[in-house]
């Protein structure tokens, strides 16, 4: 048997890569983390319909004799993988777009720099002509646009722009996309955006521009990440956080 699995408090990149490596390798089986990115776990339940996947807990460990492991490169970051990783013989692929070392020994392996994982494996679809449903394009264009930040990120690459581009002329649906990378914002997000806004320290280090902030939280706050990232689109703008959130 077969499977696919990625890290745990899965993203949209690594969800877009476990469905991705279904296509490239026919028969795996994608296994679900049990803890996703709260905007992910909607994604999901949305629709849970139109992806083949189980969880890890029905996961049988005694069945898997070959693994592909995608969007990381450390067993600590699977979800219930301890009892297969001790397995002798266990064939591994791997797909990480994450250059720090890992502790994952595979036969084959894809390691390569790129914005978003989904999008090496977009390349390999292009060449092998895998067909795309729309809400796999849909899904793959998600997991690329938030990790690259719509392709504004610094770490994004030419790879990643082909794929999104193949993956549009897919029928890839830019209205899903962009309801699911623009969640409405709680109110403690935004007491934590404007918090952030009123107190940022700003300076230039080698001709860098850097902002500097300290925010005391309680509590555990969903789509921290995206505040980061809104407050990063403000600064780099110079706007006002009303311009964005009023």
């Amino acid at each position: 048997m077969q499977i696919v699995a990625t890290h745990k408090n899965t993203d949209f990149d690594a969800l877009a890569s476990l469905i991705g490596a279904t296509l490239l390798y026919p028969g795996a089986v994608a296994v679900c983390p049990r803890t996703l990115n709260p905007n992910v776990k909607r994604f999901v339940a949305i629709h849970k319909n139109s992806f083949s996947m189980i969880m890890a807990d029905d996961l049988d460990p005694e069945k898997v004799d070959q693994l592909v492991v995608v969007d990381t490169n450390r067993w600590d970051r699977l979800d219930l993988m301890e009892m297969i990783q001790e397995k002798q013989d266990l064939e591994i692929v791997l797909w990480d777009h994450h250059m720090n070392e890992g502790n994952i020994d595979a036969v084959q392996a894809v390691v390569e720099e790129s914005g978003a994982n989904i999008s090496l494996m977009v390349r390999e679809m292009r060449k092998r002509n895998i067909s795309l449903t729309p809400i796999q394009s849909t899904l793959f264009l998600i997991g690329l646009y938030e990790d690259t930040g719509n392709l504004s990120f610094p770490s994004t690459t030419a790879t990643d722009a082909y794929a999104a581009a193949y993956l549009i002329e897919n029928q890839a649906d830019l209205n899903i996309a962009g309801i699911f990378l623009n969640p409405p914002y709680e109110r403690e997000q935004k007491e934590i955006l404007f918090e952030m806004m009123q107190q940022t320290e700003r300076l230039e280090i080698n001709g860098s521009r850097v902002s500097i902030n300290i925010v005391h939280i309680e509590g555990h706050i969903q789509m921290l990440s995206m505040v980061v990232h809104m407050y990063r689109k403000i600064i780099a703008r110079g706007c006002r956080v009303c311009d964005f959130l009023c």
